[in-house]
């Protein structure tokens, strides 16, 4: 794997167990989060960690990523744990001077949008 896969992975694995300070120098400074399933946009890496982090529940992988791509452009897929329910989620993460400038998230199932993490997201 070449180190923009590495840096992707270690992303995903910071994020999913939650030591977003660990991962905040794998962000670009103008990184973009979108979840069109729920129509947030979330720009800039503080309004991007925000939301990361007020996600509730958290979710926790529920199976061991499945990473694909090459360069700048890598598609993450693995099964993520909200509680009991499982949800299948894509990840396209686009990187930008070796650090995560772009990532938009799919889920198997549509979601509402989290009253807590409205404070983070792009007016719409």
């Amino acid at each position: 794997m070449d180190t923009n896969g590495e840096i992707v992975m270690r992303f995903m694995a910071g994020t999913a167990s939650g030591d977003f300070d660990s991962i905040s120098e794998l962000a670009h400074d103008d990184i973009v989060m979108e979840w069109p399933q729920s129509g947030e946009r979330f720009s800039g890496r503080a309004n991007v960690f925000g939301a990361m982090r007020a996600q509730q529940p958290m979710p926790k992988m529920a199976a061991p990523p499945r990473l694909v791509g090459s360069g700048d452009v890598w598609v993450l897929m693995v099964p993520l744990l909200y509680g009991d329910d499982v949800q299948h989620y894509v990840a396209v993460l686009e990187l930008e001077d070796g650090r995560i400038r772009r990532a938009t998230g799919h889920w198997g199932a549509p979601f509402p949008a989290q009253d807590n993490r409205a404070e983070f997201a792009d007016p719409s």
